[in-house]
């Protein structure tokens, strides 16, 4: 097991701790380090669980039902959420691709054949749009996009009309139903999800603070009044859930975010970081272990303030040993770890690095980070970096490579999404409707270059 050894002869005072997650930069009048943990932690092995991909393989029996959990904590919609917000760009793509996606907004069409091509027929119908407006498709939709930008997938509410207890099939309306607060389970032995628990808030899936609906069944409308639809992608070799695309961008969108937590402290404090810190992350899955090993034997109850206040004695250890000329020849300590990987052993230790007091260098080196993790980030939501309003720094894509990229994407970056998103209204509209054969879309203009089109209609002339 790693070991860390403080030096109690010295009484250091950590005057600014500037924390983002496990990124920091601590500071003193004397000297300043950059710290961040090497291993992210929802991608580490844990307490002998497995991969943070393998949440299929654990399950919690909640009432006669197990509970499929939604990553290895059952955490993913949180984990995405507080990852992705706390960026200062991210937020602003998944934005943009809402609005790709939206377009000019849901309307109804049908699909006909000219010159035996699939086209849509956009129409207009007073009955329906009346029940579509009965339940605020609009709203509906938009929050349903955002579920599937993020998470591939998304859970509705269907509600049976009255009539459905005369055997009459009719979804009176559908009801998002915010991720945080919903999972998927199944009754016991049951290879397949069948229901689905929705937590009526912070009680999350406690006792008496949840409600299992039974999923949505096409072929059987009229069995249950109330029941739920997830619609998703499928990810390849998973059972229940969509694995979220940007989840493997998650490490990249930690390290940008730490970038201007960086600069800050940079200009805050007027110094520049004499040190780059990086610790494993099994230094701390183990350390948070043995604390719950002696709260168990001394019969309390652990809390995670004490790994805290142990990370806040490290640094005034790593502070004492790092600042001023009088601590020359002092040495910090610490003992590598040893981890299999196969047949090899790959080495696991605290890495102290000296940074160049080169300031301009180091921002460089800081932006270029960043640039880094945007690029990957595209690549993860799929939307080109130009649509995204993520363009390398100093550079402004042309109107060419925008549009470009815009029909790329209405060409191949439309239609699925745009399924799971309208999935469940196209179930009930078939259910509702069955003679009119009309289905729910976002409809898009096409764009063309300011040369193309007349002079009337360019977008400088009618601002």
């Amino acid at each position: 097991m790693s070991e860390i050894g403080f030096k109690k002869s010295a009484v250091v005072e950590v005057e600014t701790v500037e924390k983002y997650g496990k990124h920091a930069v601590v500071s003193t009048p004397s000297t300043c380090f950059s710290y961040q943990v090497e291993e992210i932690d929802y991608d580490t092995p844990r307490n002998g669980m497995s991969s943070y991909h393998s949440w299929s393989q654990t399950y919690t029996f909640v009432d006669g039902l197990e509970l499929l959990p939604y990553g290895l904590y059952n955490d993913m919609p949180q984990l995405l959420r507080d990852t992705i917000y706390r960026n200062p760009n991210i937020p602003g793509v998944m934005e943009k691709k809402q609005q790709l996606l939206w377009g000019q907004g849901p309307h109804l069409f049908k699909t006909i054949y000219v010159d035996g091509k699939p086209t849509r027929e956009w129409v207009h119908d007073p009955e329906v749009q009346s029940w579509l407006d009965d339940f605020d498709v609009n709203t509906y939709l938009e929050k349903t996009i955002q579920d599937v930008n993020f998470m591939q997938g998304s859970f509705t509410k269907m509600i049976n009309a009255k009539s459905t207890r005369l055997g009459k099939p009719f979804i009176h309306s559908l009801e998002h139903i915010n991720p945080l607060w919903a999972r998927l389970a199944r009754k016991k032995d049951s290879p397949e999800a069948t229901h689905a628990l929705v937590s009526d808030g912070w009680t999350a899936f406690q006792p008496n603070g949840y409600r299992d609906y039974p999923l949505f069944d096409a072929k059987n409308v009229t069995k249950n009044p109330i029941s739920v639809f997830y619609s998703k992608l499928y990810s390849f070799a998973t059972d229940h859930y969509a694995i979220p695309t940007i989840l493997g961008a998650l490490e990249w969108i930690n390290r940008a975010t730490a970038v201007p937590l960086i600069l800050k402290a940079l200009a805050k404090n007027s110094i520049n970081a004499k040190y780059h810190i990086t610790s494993p992350a099994k230094f701390w899955d183990d350390k948070r272990k043995e604390l719950q090993d002696e709260c168990s034997a001394k019969n309390e109850t652990y809390d995670e303030k004490m790994l805290d206040d142990y990370e806040k004695e490290l640094f005034k250890s790593i502070i004492s040993t790092l600042s001023g000329d009088a601590k020359a020849g002092k040495i910090w300590h610490t003992k590598n770890i040893l981890s299999p990987e196969g047949n090899n052993l790959v080495e696991l230790g605290w890495k102290v690095t000296p940074i160049d007091q080169n300031i301009k260098d180091f921002v460089e080196t800081q932006i270029k980070i960043a640039d880094k993790a945007d690029s990957a980030v595209s690549a993860a939501v799929g939307i080109h970096k130009s649509l995204g309003g993520i363009t390398d720094a100093g550079k402004a894509d042309s109107g060419s490579e925008q549009l470009y990229a815009y029909t790329m994407f209405k060409l191949i970056g439309v239609k699925v999404p745009e399924m799971v998103v309208t999935r469940s209204a196209n179930h009930a509209l078939k259910i509702n409707f069955p003679q009119k054969g009309l289905q729910l879309g976002f409809y898009h203009e096409e764009a063309q270059k300011q040369e193309d089109q007349s002079s009337k209609d360019r977008v400088k002339n009618n601002v």
